[in-house]
This record gives structure tokens, C-alpha cells and sequence, in this order.
């Protein structure tokens, strides 16, 4: 299941600084997911790892971002697969019909 981005993940009980960790990293969390939905929105499909290059995030922090935004129906896996620089298959990535259409009306 994807993030709840509306709420923070601290326990009632949790001491202030776990409250202002989780507070912190819950907007974090939407900074990349939005900086990750501009660059599908601006340049096309692409994999995690070309995203995290274009953004300036790691890719291990964009697969998991890509992964909320794929369960939150933003994004979609294109079929096609290419080679991460390592070599290995990584799926290509595209913002959703609609989501691309609301970008582009804006």
C-alpha cells in the first residue's frame, strides 16, 4: 500500500523528536514524488535511474517514490525495459493519460 501522505507515521506515545522526524520526512517524501511526476510529465518515459539523474535523487529513493506513485495510479510501467548502467533490466516509467493531460492543461 502506498504512503498516506495526509498523516505522519509517529505514535501517540513517540517522544517530540520521533513526531518531528516523522513530520519532516512525510515532506520530504511529497518533495520527491512531486520533483519525480515533473520530470515524467517533462520528459517522457524513463527508468527509475535516469529519474534519479535528471532530479538529483539517489535511485533507491525515486524506486521508492515510483512505487507510491504506481500504487496511487499515477504512474505506469510502459512493458518496455532498459539496461540500468549495471547492465540489468529496469522497467521504464510514464505518468498515466490523465495524470499527463492535467499537467499539460495547467
Amino acid at each position: 500500500m502506498a504512503d498516506d501522505f495526509t498523516k505522519t507515521h509517529a505514535r501517540a506515545d513517540d517522544i517530540d523528536t520521533s513526531k518531528e522526524s516523522s513530520a519532516r520526512a512525510k515532506t520530504i517524501a511529497e518533495h520527491h514524488r512531486m520533483k519525480i511526476f515533473q520530470a515524467l510529465a517533462e520528459g517522457g518515459p524513463q527508468t527509475s535511474d535516469e529519474i534519479a539523474s535528471q532530479v538529483g535523487l539517489l535511485t533507491h529513493q525515486v524506486i521508492k517514490r515510483v512505487s507510491d506513485l504506481r500504487n496511487d495510479g499515477v504512474v505506469v510501467d510502459t512493458g518496455e525495459r532498459k539496461p540500468t548502467r549495471t547492465g540489468r533490466p529496469a522497467a521504464v516509467w510514464k505518468l498515466k493519460d490523465k495524470q499527463l493531460e492535467m499537467f499539460e492543461a495547467e
